[in-house]
């Protein structure tokens, strides 16, 4: 019984260091080493295991991609490609529009502190609108978090494709639909109540802008599209069968394009947007997915969940939520959930894949350690359990709608 000892001392471990704001790639190596000292019979075979893990290709094809993502986030952020972005949307919607797709643009940007970069913005709109803070907490929670089901460059949906061995586009057609409950359910709760004052002569300040500026009707929309190319050429590119990594060093190389960036400048945005945390928290993902598989931990645990009498995707959900609740790292959850389903299960499909994926998901939304939560709170001066009044109840309808969805509509 030492092997699920150690499994179970060494997630509870991870969670701890995690909710401690420890790096979580050195998190997720302390549980490895942890889980090595209970199972493994000599040091060198727990040299032998991490070696593997790190001389896996997917490891460093992972580490890549997610050094990769932020860099392009930085370069378009620093080149002003985000401001005149956020502009041309301001620029051409209506209120409720803008308030929604503010959040939705910085969360398809995922930068350190990204939730404090949409606040300012829903505010200024916000005050038009007579919203109150936690108005404005809900719908910058909320809409952001729209990246973790579709979004291609999502860095937690690219792990999640690549720990259950599944197709990142096929994970991403599951969640279609259950992107489309969230959406809805956000309306519901905020947007359907956002009263238009002044909603005419606001619509015509912006049309005489526009026409100041001898921008033409079509002008918002071509300036969204430019500022957005280096997005829409990364995913594009990796759609037609590019991989993700040389997708996104084209779409990096077109900020600098489109900027005409010169060389000394190029090497200043890489070198202030890499940063090392992301491709860390990788070789920590991996060596801590190669350890359970060899470690014989869940093998051991097998007959008593077998004998437990409840499904065993029933216990993996509910272990799952936990998991993503208190670490409100979707990351950690899902480098903790995956190599364990894998392994009692024998194999992930896209359903299953996306089942525990959105489990992560919606716990970690709902967490109140959830560092967008309550970098948002502080901004707007509101209080948590008015926000929840809408959060909690938003969350779980669309979950619970999200499964029923997935697993009654084949896709």
């Amino acid at each position: 019984m030492l092997e699920p000892m150690g499994l179970f001392i060494s997630l509870i471990l991870i969670v701890v260091l995690v909710m401690k704001r420890i790096n979580y790639g050195a998190a997720l190596l302390i549980g490895t080493l942890t889980l090595a000292i209970f199972s493994l019979p000599t040091p060198e075979k727990f040299f032998k295991i991490l070696l593997e893990a790190l001389t896996d290709l997917s490891t460093w094809d992972l580490a890549l991609i997610t050094t990769l993502i932020p860099i392009l986030a930085y370069c378009m952020k620093e080149t002003g490609m985000v401001d005149g972005l956020v502009r041309s949307m301001k620029g051409s919607l209506p209120g409720r529009a803008t308030v929604s797709i503010l959040p939705a643009l910085m969360g398809a940007l995922p930068m350190p502190g990204g939730a404090l970069l949409s606040a300012p913005l829903i505010e200024e709109e916000g005050r038009r609108l007579r919203l109150t803070g936690e108005d404005e907490s809900y719908i910058n929670v909320w809409f952001r978090h729209w990246n973790f089901f579709i979004y291609p460059l999502s860095s937690t949906l690219i792990l999640a494709s690549s720990l259950a061995g599944i197709s990142l586009f096929s994970l991403i057609k599951v969640q279609f639909l259950p992107l489309i409950v969230y959406l809805i359910l956000g309306y519901i709760f905020s947007l359907r109540k956002i009263v238009e004052y002044n909603k005419d002569e606001d619509i015509g300040k912006k049309a005489i802008a526009i026409a100041i500026a001898g921008a033409g009707a079509g002008e918002p929309l071509r300036s969204a599209l430019l500022n957005a190319s280096p997005i829409l050429i990364s995913i594009v590119l990796n759609a037609l069968g590019l991989p993700m990594a040389m997708a996104l060093v084209f779409g990096i190389a077109s900020v600098f394009a489109l900027k005409r960036i010169g060389f000394k400048g190029i090497v200043r945005l890489l070198k202030e947007g890499f940063d090392w945390r992301p491709a860390f928290a990788i070789l920590g993902v991996m060596c801590f997915r190669y350890m359970v598989r060899e470690s014989g931990a869940v093998e051991a645990l097998l007959p008593y969940i077998k004998g437990s009498g409840s499904p065993s995707i029933i216990l993996l959900l509910f272990i799952t939520w936990i998991i993503g609740f208190t670490t409100a790292m979707p990351t950690a959850g899902v480098a903790m959930i995956f190599p364990l389903t894998i392994t009692i299960l024998g194999q992930m499909d896209n359903i299953l894949a996306s089942a525990l994926y959105l489990t992560i998901v919606f716990s970690y939304i709902m967490s109140p350690m959830h560092l967008c939560l309550i970098l948002t709170l502080e901004y707007y001066k509101s209080q948590l359990q008015k926000v929840y009044r809408r959060l909690i109840p938003a969350c779980l309808i669309s979950y619970g709608v999200s499964l029923a969805i997935i697993w009654l509509i084949p896709l």
